[in-house]
């Protein structure tokens, strides 16, 4: 049976935790002993093998860059073109992965379809994992032309908002609607074609 994983925030961790997807489980975690930056070392649950022994075949996978302003104590990067130059960063590992057989991306009907095809069968052994680009949070987008430059690269869907104030919207632990900007933002999604995904939003902004 194929498993579509809905989110998957796995070029942040392959990049900021520096986990290599493409080797076992077990050698991950082992490799992550004794490390304390971060609460949950050694104890990560995905990798391409288990994605792949577990008929994860498809999945949306997300790019972050969350920009904070100096009134908001979260983690962040300290400009809009910080952010985004980490969501690029991002990009180009699941370029990388692409390049070594383990990612195919899925940018329309046609690629959804052969996704389905693939795993919902018999995959070969070594079957790529296909995946649907995601924006968490758009607070990476410097401006609103930015948006369709991701497109062209094959995003799909944008989450407005993630954890915490936001350029466009507010998000989880927030308060507060979505104003002019997020407003723009859902005018040049449509327009787009991006699927809007809401999961962040606090209740004023959804």
């Amino acid at each position: 049976m194929l498993i579509f994983d809905a989110h998957l925030d796995l070029s942040m961790n392959a990049l900021e935790w520096n986990r290599d997807y493409t080797r076992p489980l077990q050698e991950i975690r082992e490799r992550e002993q004794g490390q304390t930056d971060r609460a949950d070392r050694g104890h990560g649950t995905v990798c391409f093998p288990e994605m792949r022994r577990g008929n994860v075949g498809v999945c949306v996978a997300t790019l972050i860059g969350r920009y904070v302003k100096p009134t908001n104590h979260l983690r962040g990067w300290y400009s809009p073109e910080q952010a985004w130059a980490q969501t690029q960063g991002q990009l180009a590992w699941y370029r990388a992965m692409e390049e070594k057989g383990e990612m195919s991306q899925i940018a329309n009907a046609t690629q959804l379809d052969a996704a389905v095809e693939v795993w919902a069968h018999d995959p070969p052994p070594g079957a790529p994992v296909y995946y649907v680009l995601s924006l968490e949070g758009a607070d990476s987008m410097v401006t609103i032309g930015h948006v369709e430059r991701s497109y062209e690269q094959g995003l799909r869907a944008i989450g407005p908002a993630n954890f915490g104030p936001g350029t466009y919207a507010q998000g989880t632990h927030a308060s507060g609607g979505i104003g002019a900007k997020g407003r723009e933002l859902l005018r040049e999604m449509g327009g787009l074609g991006i699927i809007l995904d809401v999961s962040h939003l606090c209740d004023e902004s959804f």
